[in-house]
């Protein structure tokens, strides 16, 4: 990006960001859809084991092989997002792919929430505001139709959106400040979820595998290429040149994008409450956005603040 002005650069991360916060924001769909013709297990293996080879050929091209560097943080990582792919997939089977993508919009919120016990530095009144009123969307969301429809799905995606979060912060913490492989850290940690998801879902997967249609194996090349590959990939590099919060901010756009595609192409129906407390969710995600900036402009930045952390990583 050095041939690019210093105002391009700046904006090319927020655009990456944007771009990852799209194909997320599609892929609840299109994770409902490929499980209906399989299983939320052979959907995770689907969309790992293919990504984990293709960034191993990929590293083993290179002139110089790091991942030796990347492999403890690559583990902590991929654990965390193991966990969050896990809970996601298997969430968004039990509830609307419209639920699921604005329930994990917390996570945006609880992004500054770890940050800043991390970093201790106090959230701002606006901050805990917006936080609180996404709260009140959540619930007025999932009580769409009638409060008794808060279900399993809607809970998973609740603590999916806790893990995200602190993926997020975990992030931040191994590449700001650090000349980090971003290559080889997403490699290991995308191999570290495929080795477990081979073993949950492979025979699943393997069985299923002949009744697959066309759109069956281009929603895997979705959910594979765009959505592992180079979500994962665009997501660490972004956050190596922000700060956790704001990424966390700009991915805030993908509730809206799942609402757009689930209202539109999935035909899911949240009731007048549910609208409401999907326009709440938006605002409060959006009113956050604002606060984030203002509480990061009046404090030491995170990349500063989190680097002392990153040095005691480094040195254990």
């Amino acid at each position: 990006m050095s041939f690019a002005p210093p105002s391009a650069r700046r904006l090319f991360p927020d655009l990456i960001l944007l771009i990852v916060a799209i194909m997320w924001g599609g892929s609840y769909l299109a994770t409902q859809d490929l499980a209906v013709a399989s299983s939320a297990a052979a959907v995770m293996c689907a969309r790992f084991v293919p990504a984990a080879v293709i960034l191993l050929c990929v590293n083993l091209a290179r002139p110089k092989v790091r991942l030796r560097d990347s492999t403890l943080p690559g583990i902590l990582l991929g654990t965390l997002r193991a966990a969050t792919i896990a809970l996601e997939t298997i969430g968004v089977t039990l509830t609307s792919a419209t639920n699921a993508g604005l329930i994990i919009a917390l996570s945006i919120l609880l992004t500054p929430i770890l940050e800043s016990t991390l970093t201790k530095r106090r959230l701002s009144p606006s901050l805990i505001a917006s936080i609180l009123l996404a709260l009140i969307g959540i619930t007025l969301l999932v009580g769409g139709q009638g409060f008794s429809g808060f279900n399993l799905g809607d809970g998973l995606m609740l603590i999916a959106a806790a893990t995200r979060a602190l993926l997020g912060v975990a992030e931040a913490r191994f590449t700001v400040g650090r000349n980090t492989d971003v290559l080889g850290l997403t490699t290991v940690e995308i191999m570290f979820g495929a080795v477990i998801f081979a073993a949950w879902g492979g025979n699943s997967l393997l069985e299923h595998l002949p009744g697959f249609s066309v759109a069956n194996w281009l929603t895997i090349a979705y959910l594979c290429l765009g959505c592992t590959i180079f979500a994962f990939l665009g997501q660490l590099w972004a956050t190596k040149h922000t700060s956790a919060s704001r990424a966390g901010m700009l991915l805030g756009t993908e509730p809206g994008w799942a609402l757009l595609v689930g209202v539109l192409l999935a035909g899911d129906k949240i009731g007048t409450l549910g609208y409401m407390g999907a326009a709440v969710l938006l605002v409060a995600t959006w009113w956050g956005a604002r606060a984030e900036q203002r509480w990061r402009g009046s404090n030491p930045s995170p990349q500063r603040a989190l680097r002392p952390m990153v040095r005691e990583t480094a040195d254990e």
